[in-house]
């Protein structure tokens, strides 16, 4: 039978939410922290604080098959890392409702969707070499597809890229971009990971892309 529970953390401000399987393990677990500002996304109460953790133990093992480890290590900077083995619940956990658990849940998602990582294999911000793969839907509409050597797709939004799709980048174009987001979105098919990315500097008309490198 499944149990759904919160309770302080091991530290003041600390609350933890655990959605937990009759063998004590936990499927999903929220972790949220009144010292971390809550996102643009919202949720919770400011008193809540931001989320620091939104694990699945099973999304994380889709992950790491899918990608391998430095996916795993994507993974672990957006959503955190699932508790490994039975948790511990203290004897004043508070007992929730499927749907306390679930609100909770996806207020914490968000929260991790629209929080800037600073660490991790990719840092926002981070500065890479990228060869332009894909226009799929034609200069101007969209974005492009960009391959930086790594687990997952790289993506530019038309909104970081000229406005003329005439001075969009070609297919086989490398140039630098700078890491803007790193998302994970759960598809039929399996996870997918997207590496946001924008242009660290664009030509002028008709000129050509600057080949620049990791600073």
């Amino acid at each position: 039978m499944t149990r759904w529970a919160r309770f302080p953390g091991p530290r003041e401000g600390l609350r933890l939410w655990y959605e937990l399987a009759e063998d004590g393990r936990a499927p999903r677990q929220a972790t949220f922290d009144r010292s971390l500002p809550v996102p643009p996304a919202g949720g919770l109460t400011q008193a809540d604080g931001g989320a620091s953790a939104a694990a699945s133990r099973d999304e994380f093992s889709s992950v790491r098959e899918r990608f391998g480890p430095d996916g795993a290590r994507f993974h672990e900077t957006v959503y955190g890392v699932p508790t490994d083995g039975p948790v511990r619940v203290p004897s004043g956990a508070e007992d929730v409702t499927e749907e306390d658990f679930r609100l909770a849940w996806d207020t914490a998602r968000r929260h991790r969707r629209f929080t800037r990582h600073r660490t991790g294999p990719l840092p926002e911000g981070s500065l890479v070499t990228g060869t332009v793969t894909a226009l799929p839907w034609g200069p101007g509409v969209t974005g492009l597809g960009v391959d930086i050597g790594g687990p997952g797709r790289g993506f530019a939004d038309f909104g970081q890229l000229p406005r003329r799709g005439e001075d969009w980048p070609t297919v086989g174009t490398v140039t630098e971009f700078e890491v803007v987001q790193i998302r994970f979105d759960v598809r039929p098919e399996g996870p997918d990971l997207e590496i946001r990315l924008r242009p660290t500097a664009v030509p002028p008309p008709g000129g050509p892309w600057p080949r620049r490198g990791p600073r």
